[in-house]
């Protein structure tokens, strides 16, 4: 475990020499890991979102079958998570690293013996003393698993203990959790329908429309999701979500809608009613998001690419918006379990870069306000650099803002039930309630 004495509870591997006909079957088991190096090699450099990079790997290999490729999956996605510390222990051994890092990822990652033990004795032997090694013994980044100057920033903004306790939170993977469509069914109903499916699911204490699914079930080909009964969506950007708490009736200006995850809530949430503008520089975005929209049964939004934050076709809206989401681009340090290669994309310059253009953001959507209404800043990060220091700032230079503490939004019983009461804005930690780290501040308008 990371941060502790304790030593990580793998299988150690069979050390005993292998028969002939065994090592025959292990020369076949080893094109599994050579798979997982060429993909690992793959995605070491880094040069877009890991999601897309494996599915474009499985269409170009289409000989891995249905049995492999979850395998693989997994493998990669746990060298995401432990890379820094599998880097640091695969430097020992004989062969080629990459090979090495991938049998330590199917090693950690849970694959059959069978697979991850193949090769030559030497390599089993190797792994029989690194999985020993304790992680308190290592440096930060192999310890952690988390880019230096980013742990080194959780410590000065937080202290050891928070740092330590996200750092060992991000290296499970998220859970799937599901967002009912009261537009078209109810909670009651859907649990229903999933249980006669065979899917367990529980529902998520303080999220009214929020359910949890035990395991990681196929939902998203399932009749009931094609029809729009439920959306999958983090809690944390349920709660989020709810805290824009939109009137019927209201015009609603979410500033980057991106897939329109949090466009759909907040229209469940109006019932239909009032209109919602979605914005995004990302034609691409957008287009994902209208089937979406159609299987929702939603109807009350409306689309428009925009060229940035400044471009003048938001004049309309000046003054007029009884609500405006701004889900700015971030570095998105939050949502590591699901996103593990975001820490090796990010460093100290786009951050710089990404508060910069959180300022900008901010300071045009508030524009759009009107008298009374409400700015909703949103981010999936945890840094204060994205958060409170760019709230703070706005607050500062705009007098006509107050910042709304987020319990006076969401009643008692809609609430993250671990997330501090005491705080104006909103803060999701991973460690604490299993949804992604969010941030969230609601800013009123003043009413002249």
């Amino acid at each position: 475990m990371v941060g502790s004495t304790k030593k990580t509870p793998f299988r150690k591997p069979n050390t005993r020499r292998e028969s002939k006909v065994e090592r025959q079957g292990a020369q076949s088991r080893y094109g599994l890991v050579s798979t997982v190096a060429q993909l690992i090699d793959l995605l070491a450099q880094f040069e877009g979102p890991a999601d897309a990079a494996i599915s474009r790997f499985f269409k170009d290999h289409p000989e891995l079958g249905g049995r492999d490729r979850p395998m693989v999956a997994e493998a990669v996605y746990c060298w995401l998570r432990y890379r820094y510390r599998i880097n640091h222990l695969a430097q020992a051994g004989e062969g080629p690293s990459v090979v090495r890092q991938a049998k330590l990822a199917l090693l950690w990652s849970g694959a059959p013996e069978q697979i991850w033990s193949a090769g030559k004795q030497a390599d089993n032997e190797w792994l029989s003393r690194v999985i020993n090694i304790s992680a308190d013994d290592l440096g930060v980044e192999a310890r952690t698993c988390l880019p230096e100057w980013f742990y080194s920033r959780l410590v000065e903004q937080f202290g050891n203990d928070r740092a330590e306790s996200f750092s060992q939170a991000v290296l499970s993977a998220a859970p799937l959790d599901l967002r009912v469509n009261t537009v078209k069914t109810s909670v009651v109903d859907l649990l229903a329908a999933l249980t006669n499916m065979g899917v367990q699911v529980n529902p998520i204490e303080g999220l009214p429309e929020g359910l949890r699914a035990v395991g990681k079930p196929i939902v998203g080909k399932t009749e009931i999701f094609q029809e729009g009964y439920f959306e999958v969506q983090d809690a944390g950007s349920q709660w989020v979500s709810r805290l824009v708490a939109p009137r019927r009736g209201d015009l609603v200006v979410d500033f980057c809608a991106g897939a329109g995850g949090k466009t759909l809530a907040i229209g469940a949430q109006m019932k239909n009613t009032g209109r919602i503008v979605a914005l995004d520089t990302s034609e691409k975005r957008l287009v994902k998001f209208k089937p979406r929209a159609a299987r929702s049964g939603l109807s009350n939004f409306y689309t428009m690419v925009i060229n940035d934050e400044t471009d003048p076709r938001l004049n309309k809206y000046f003054g007029k918006a009884d609500r405006v989401v701004t889900d700015v681009p971030c570095s998105g340090m939050g949502t590591l379990r699901r996103n593990p290669d975001l820490k090796f994309r990010q460093n100290l310059q786009s951050l710089a870069e990404l508060t910069a253009k959180q300022k900008s953001i901010i300071e045009h959507a508030a524009k759009l306000v009107k008298p009374d209404g409400r700015l909703v800043y949103i981010t999936c990060s945890v840094l204060r650099d994205e958060n409170e220091n760019i709230v703070n700032a706005f607050l500062e230079s705009h007098p006509e803002f107050r910042l709304r503490r987020w319990t006076e939004v969401l009643n008692p019983g809609e609430r993250p039930v671990k997330a501090n009461t005491t705080d104006d804005m909103l803060r999701l930690w991973p460690e604490d309630g299993e949804s992604d780290g969010f941030f969230a501040a609601v800013l009123q308008r003043s009413k002249a």
